[in-house]
Parts: C-alpha cells; sequence; structure tokens
C-alpha cells in the first residue's frame, strides 16, 4: 500500500490540476476503488500515524493512519473536504463524508468604518442644530425687545455715498458714517407725539424744535424743515455727523422724503445761553456770574475752533446767542453748524448786518464766507455775554440801535452788565477788548484759534490755572453721562 501512495498520489494531484471540474469526492472515490480492485489490504498499524507529503506547493494531500483500526480519514485541505473510509468486515467499501465549512467571523473594515461615519454625522447634526437653536433665540429676544418699545426696528447706519457731491465742497468728503441713523417717520412721529405742540422747545432758521423721545431711550431734539427740498440734504448731513468734540452738539440721524426733512440731534437740557442772560424783551436778568459767562466764551469759542481746524475748514455760518446751549453743568455747546448750506441761496440776500447784526458787514454773497465771518459773529457773542442784552433789543421802550453801534458810541461803565459787580470789571474789560478785535475790518480780525487762546489766558488770571483744570476736567467727566 505505502508503495501504491508513493505512485499513485502525485498522479491524482496533477489530475486534479488538469481537471478543475471534476469534484475532490470523484477522484478520492475512485482511488480507493481502484486500490481494492488491486486486492490491497490496508495494514493498519496500532499506535502510529502516519503523513505523506505528496508535494510541497499548494494543494498538498495529507494522509492519516488513526489508532482506531478500520478507519481511514483523507483530508483535502485547498477544498477543506474530508473524505473518511470505513472497513467494515471484510467489504472495506468507503463512504464518502463531504466536510463542512467553518465560518469564522472576523471584524470587517466596512463595519468599522460605518460605525465612524454614522458618530461623525451625528456629531455634525447637533452642533448645525445648536447654532440653529441658537440664532433662533437671539433674534427672539432682539424682536421681543423691539415690540416692548412700540416701534419700529432700529435705523441702520449711514454709509456715504462718494457720488454725490456738494456744489459748496468741490470735492466729496471721505467721511466714514457709522454712528448716523436713518431714521422712520414712524420713528419721530411716536418720538415727538405726532410732532404734538406740547413738545416744541424752540424755533429757528431750519424750522420748529420738537424734544422727543427715541425707542432706545435716548431724549433727542428733532428739527424739522417744512415744504423746503434740498438735493445736497443727505451729503450735508454726513458732513455735520462726521464731526465731534465736546463742545459741539452731535447730530445723531435725520429723515427726508418730498416734502420735509428732519435733523435729530442729542438733547441740552439747560436750552440756549440767552435763555439765561435777557428777558423775553431782550434785557439783562443777571443769572449768570462772570467765571460762567466766561467759561461759556471758552466753550463755544474752542467749538469753533475745532471746526475752522477740519480739512477743508468747517465753517458754522449762522453763529449767534441762539445757536449756544448749556447743559445742566453750564458747559457751552455749538449748535447748528453746516445748516446753513441746506437752506436756499436766497435766505442771506434777505438779511444784512443791520436787521442780523451777527452778520460780516463785508460778506456780500454766501461764496465769500470765511472763517473771520464766523470770528464777526463771536464778537457779537461775546458783547451779549458781557452786557446782558440781546444783540438787538426787542423792547417796546427802549428803542436802541444794535449792539454793535451802541458799544462804539457807549462808555465801558454803561455797556457791561451791572449784575456782574466791581470785582470782575477788570476781567469784563478785556473780554470787551478781544470782543472789539473780532469786530475789526476782515484782514485785521484774529483767528478762532487765537481767540480761545486769549479766553483761556483771562481765565488764567483771574481764577488760576487750579480753578480753570478743574473745570475742564469735571466736563469731561460729566460729558460722558449726558442723555442717558
Amino acid at each position: 500500500m505505502r508503495l501504491f501512495w508513493r505512485q499513485q498520489l502525485p498522479l491524482l494531484i496533477l489530475i486534479q490540476l488538469l481537471e478543475p471540474g471534476r469534484t475532490s469526492q470523484q477522484i478520492y472515490a475512485k482511488a480507493l476503488l481502484t486500490f481494492k480492485s488491486e486486492g490491497g489490504s490496508p495494514q493498519l498499524s496500532p499506535g502510529r500515524i502516519w503523513t505523506y507529503p505528496c508535494l510541497r506547493q499548494q494543494p498538498q494531500v495529507h494522509c492519516y493512519k488513526l489508532r482506531e483500526p478500520g478507519v481511514v480519514s483523507l483530508l483535502y485541505k485547498s477544498r477543506l473536504k474530508r473524505v473518511e473510509a470505513s472497513v467494515n468486515g471484510d467489504s472495506g467499501v468507503p463512504t464518502i463524508t463531504p466536510l463542512q465549512k467553518v465560518d469564522v467571523k472576523k471584524p470587517s473594515n466596512k463595519k468599522v468604518a460605518a460605525i465612524a461615519g454614522g458618530v461623525g454625522a451625528t456629531l455634525v447634526v447637533v452642533v448645525i442644530v445648536v447654532i440653529v437653536y441658537t440664532c433662533l433665540m437671539r433674534a427672539k429676544r432682539f424682536t421681543r425687545r423691539t415690540s416692548e418699545t412700540g416701534s419700529s426696528l432700529a435705523s441702520p447706519p449711514v454709509e456715504y455715498e462718494s457720488g454725490n457731491a456738494s456744489p459748496y465742497g468741490g470735492l466729496p468728503y471721505p467721511y466714514d458714517m457709522q454712528n448716523l441713523r436713518q431714521l422712520t417717520f414712524l420713528e419721530l412721529e411716536q418720538a415727538t407725539c405726532n410732532f404734538s405742540q406740547s413738545n416744541i422747545i424752540g424755533e429757528g432758521r431750519f424750522g420748529l424744535v420738537y424734544k422727543g423721545l427715541l425707542q432706545d431711550g435716548s431724549i433727542v431734539a428733532v428739527k424739522r424743515c417744512l415744504h423746503i427740498h434740498t438735493h445736497h440734504f443727505v451729503h450735508e448731513a454726513n458732513r455735520i455727523a462726521f464731526v465731534h468734540h465736546i463742545h459741539l452738539v452731535k447730530l445723531i440721524g435725520y429723515y427726508e422724503d418730498n416734502h420735509q426733512q428732519l435733523l435729530v440731534y442729542d438733547y441740552i437740557s439747560n436750552g440756549n445761553v440767552g435763555n439765561h442772560l435777557y428777558d423775553s424783551e431782550g434785557l439783562p436778568i443777571g443769572k449768570l456770574d462772570m467765571w460762567r459767562r466766561l467759561s461759556i466764551a471758552l466753550g463755544a469759542a474752542k467749538g469753533l475752533e475745532h471746526l475752522h481746524s477740519s480739512v477743508p475748514p468747517f465753517l458754522h455760518m449762522h453763529f449767534r446767542t441762539s445757536n449756544v446751549l448749556v447743559d445742566e453743568n453750564f458747559m457751552a455747546k455749538v449748535s447748528d453748524y453746516g445748516l446753513y448750506k441746506l437752506l436756499i441761496d436766497g435766505d442771506l440776500a434777505e438779511s444784512s448786518s443791520m436787521i442780523d447784526c451777527f452778520l460780516d458787514p463785508e460778506l456780500s454773497s454766501l461764496k465769500n464766507f470765511s472763517e473771520r465771518s464766523d470770528v464777526y459773529s463771536f464778537g457779537v457773542f461775546l458783547l451779549e455775554l458781557i452786557s446782558g442784552h440781546e444783540a438787538h433789543s426787542r423792547s417796546q421802550s427802549e428803542k436802541q440801535e444794535n449792539i454793535v453801534l451802541q458799544v462804539r458810541s457807549n462808555n465801558f461803565d454803561k455797556f457791561v452788565d451791572k449784575a456782574l459787580g466791581d470785582q470782575t470789571m477788570d476781567v469784563a474789560k478785556q473780554m470787551l477788548e478781544l470782543a472789539l478785535q473780532c469786530l475789526d475790518t476782515l484782514i485785521r480780525r484774529p483767528s478762532m484759534k487765537r481767540v480761545a487762546e486769549e479766553l483761556e489766558k483771562i481765565q488764567a488770571s483771574k481764577y488760576g490755572h487750579l480753578h480753570s483744570g478743574s473745570f475742564e476736567i469735571g466736563a469731561v467727566k460729566l460729558g460722558s453721562e449726558l442723555f442717558k
């Protein structure tokens, strides 16, 4: 038998390679039947197992001689089949039993990738849901705050349009207007109680002035101009809003349509200086002492100086006592700067230095207006502070000429306000000399920077640097707390 397997097994392997269609069971059965027909009888030796390597390369067949007599098992490893021959008695007929495949479960890489992808997708979805929820909650809170104020949504900031050039400036102004708000008419109606008569706090060249309360709690002064449409209104509003100074009233918003134009300013609680100098007939009331008057003059001078220091110079063009406002601490703030350009050019022709004594007598037209024209107006303002009289008295009992002609015809003692007292006459005299310099001919007038410096010298000489410095520090501190 040993010789038989040594001779026949290589042949069987070769047949398997040449005829892969024939099953292993058929080949092995044929081999066993051939072996039986030749009269071979397996000699089983108990206690030993024989292994016959047929080939050293795949496929291989290993034959085992079992310890139990009469059982021969042939295993074809490459096909995972097992042939078991059971020899029963003398017959020796083999029984062929296929070996079942053993399923070895191994973790699949595809399953691991699928699990990882699912976890990642879940995390992405959770993050998106959280972001969307946060945005919705913020929008809901914003809508709730807006609805509680009973007004429309907050006005958007205005962006300057470079193509909207002013005929007065020549070149466009590259200003960044982040704080100027384009308000809606509904907001202004609600702020002023539908422009109620009880909300009117003044009247100027631009129109009536209303006190109002915006949706954010800001107290404002709304100037309303009716039936006059200026094509460059937005451009001029941008120029005005660009200027910021502690002694200038801030423009915070505007509105315009075909029938009206409105400007919204910070509200200054104590009104204009004239309310504290003279009564309704323009006669002195003696409320302000010399220190207050000098401080107001210095603050107004610094405001005008800041306007003139701009490039190109920003001209007020309508400076007067009614446009110098004071807050609860009597800090002076210049208002209405730049508004004169929004009025029609014909208004200037209707005015003259005889009617409006603040107007420069050497000024022939609006195009000739310069910084020195503002200086002349400031000189008239100093005369009102010193005398306590309105520039052009409205008193029916006293038919007086305007204040400029009066100061040149009267002596100093008669001109100065009697409420100031004798102790401050030296300060009043120095202020009067400065006012006369401002009223001089055009080429001899000082600049606003020089005027502010002279007022600082007068203040320092009379009240000392310590007193002056404490006033300025207090003004800065209180300025941050205004209009809340």
